[in-house]
């Protein structure tokens, strides 16, 4: 029998037993990594409980009804190109009702919208979730004309170079910071009077898109909590309030010109509050109009 000699064997159990530390690292770091996800998981599910029940509390407070999950919202909003994106589209944390802003009667639909993309390059499959905040009010003051207004990009300065442009205004600075397109130039030139485009100007200014008299407001693939919602609220509210004065003698219904803060200074139609207004699926004539 051959002897091995005792320096090749305190080798030998040195290695093993520096395998066997660093499987046990491997181990304690997966297990470590498992662990982080999970308490990460954990911490997302209640922060995601907590602004729920925030969004919960603060549609209460303006008198809508509140749905936490709605699968077809995609339907009921398919005017908007934005809602015909991706897949496994659902809306989450809606609020729904009828408000008073700016002075402007108008059902409203508010939450968030989730949809999929999913990629693939022939090896791999890739999706990711995408999650945005809106707000959608359909006001009594009618507004069928198509209209979109972002901010100014650079494709669209490309655009315009070879002849895609948007309608230009009295202001260069409006004009430039923001992309106008409109059905009827004439509508969009009664509506961003100087005092409208100055609020624009004071920002932040949402996208607005316009499609069968509802309006769409929001900031991209951004959510809002409470306060966002709330902050979002208050600009509508500055916007309805500087529509001009001929466009909302022109466009109200003639019941509620005498009511008008603008038409009427002396009228209690200033601020946003809710009203007992039926939803944006299930009012009058107008309510049924622009309906996914």
């Amino acid at each position: 029998m051959a002897l091995v000699p005792a320096a090749m064997l305190a080798k030998g159990g040195a290695e093993v037993a520096v395998g066997v530390l660093g499987a046990g690292l491997v181990v304690a770091l997966a297990l470590g990594a498992i662990a982080l996800i999970i308490v990460a998981i954990v911490i997302g599910a209640r922060r995601e409980r907590e602004r729920t029940e925030a969004l919960r509390a603060f549609a209460a407070g303006l008198g809508l009804r509140f749905t936490d999950r709605d699968p077809g919202l995609d339907q009921r909003m398919a005017a908007f190109p934005m809602f015909a994106v991706g897949h496994s589209r659902c809306g989450l944390n809606l609020m729904e009702g009828g408000i008073v802003s700016g002075g402007v009667r108008m059902s409203l639909l508010a939450g968030d919208y989730q949809y999929k993309v999913t990629t693939s390059n022939g090896k791999s499959t890739t999706t990711t979730t995408y999650n945005m905040s809106f707000v959608a009010c359909m006001p009594v003051l009618s507004i069928d004309e198509e209209l979109t207004v972002r901010g100014e990009g650079l494709f669209d300065k490309i655009g315009a170079l070879i002849g895609f442009d948007d309608i230009d205004f009295e202001s260069s600075e409006f004009s430039r910071r923001f992309h106008v397109r409109c059905s009827d130039r004439r509508f969009a030139f009664d509506l961003f009077d100087p005092r409208m485009m100055e609020y624009f100007l004071a920002g932040p200014a949402p996208r607005i898109h316009a499609r069968g008299g509802v309006l769409l407001f929001d900031h991209g693939t951004r959510r809002w909590d409470a306060s966002g919602f709330s902050g979002a609220l208050h600009w509508i509210d500055g916007f309805f309030g500087r529509i001009p004065r001929h466009v909302r003698a022109a466009r109200l219904p003639s019941e509620d010109r005498a009511t008008d803060p603008v038409l009427n200074p002396g009228a209690d139609g200033t601020g946003m509050h809710g009203t007992d207004g039926t939803g944006m699926h299930d009012g009058g004539d107008r309510s049924r109009r622009g309906q996914a």
